[in-house]
């Protein structure tokens, strides 16, 4: 573990170079007394899979694989690394890396980062144990129907809180228009372009409020498949809280 978490330390300093104070920091960082940044590290290194001469002259291949596996890699990295390590004559150890690898993929494969993956929207790329599969494949999509169902309640609420803003913008110009109409001295054609422009925005007002009607049915059957996912998330040990602020705004589109 030890060997590990180093690796970790010089590959986020190798990686973050181009951000010089990040990268500053990063080199004394005790990854093995802060978990948390720990997890950010192996984030911040999803994106950064290539490798520079220091880290191909020096690489342990053992460990870079178990770092692979751990976030979940799929193998056409290798690819990446051959190209780059080529640069300088280095050939990277395969049987070594698959070995780290498949050792990384028991703590990738657990279930509560299937749960985690789903629940960010991530995409596995890797293909876990035979033994971890099913149970990992379970908790992905646990997290998977939480991470798409609050999507779409967040979609939903978005969707109407527009319509309504319009409706009551083309409300209050509707007003304005039928005040100018009774008050303001216009001319005949003056008059029949408010009147024809009071008629335009009522009928987009009837769509509206139509609209709106379709989207609120929508919205509450987007609010019950989120509880759902919710509730199947926390029966499997899941810690899953609600968005209580978006529900309440929920709750009173669909009232």
């Amino acid at each position: 573990m030890g060997a590990l978490l180093m690796n970790i330390q010089q590959s986020v300093s190798v990686c973050m170079r181009k951000y010089a104070t990040f990268g500053r920091r990063a080199s004394r960082i005790d990854f093995a007394r802060k978990p948390l940044l720990w997890l950010l590290a192996a984030v911040l290194l999803q994106g950064c899979a290539s490798m520079s001469q220091e880290e191909c002259l020096n690489a342990n291949w053992t460990v870079v694989g178990e770092i692979d596996g751990q976030q979940g890699r799929g193998l056409d990295v290798l690819d990446d690394y051959r190209r780059d390590c080529a640069e300088y004559g280095v050939v990277p150890d395969v049987q070594a890396y698959v070995a780290g690898r498949e050792n990384g993929l028991l703590l990738y494969c657990a279930p509560e980062n299937g749960y985690r993956e789903g629940r960010i929207g991530r995409q596995p790329e890797a293909d876990c144990p035979p033994a971890l599969a099913a149970v990992f494949r379970r908790n992905f999509e646990l997290g998977r129907d939480v991470h798409n169902s609050l999507d779409n309640l967040r979609a939903s609420s978005y969707l109407i809180r527009s319509k309504r803003d319009e409706l009551d913008e083309l409300r209050d110009r509707r007003t304005a228009e039928e005040r100018s109409l009774e008050q303001d001295p216009l001319t005949d054609d003056q008059a029949t372009a408010k009147r024809n422009e009071i008629a335009s925005m009522s009928d987009r007002i009837d769509d509206l409020r139509d609209e709106i009607a379709v989207a609120a049915a929508a919205l509450a059957v987007s609010l019950v498949r989120y509880r759902d996912a919710v509730g199947a998330a926390r029966l499997e040990g899941h810690f899953e809280p609600f968005e209580d602020e978006l529900l309440r705004e929920v709750r009173l589109f669909v009232q």
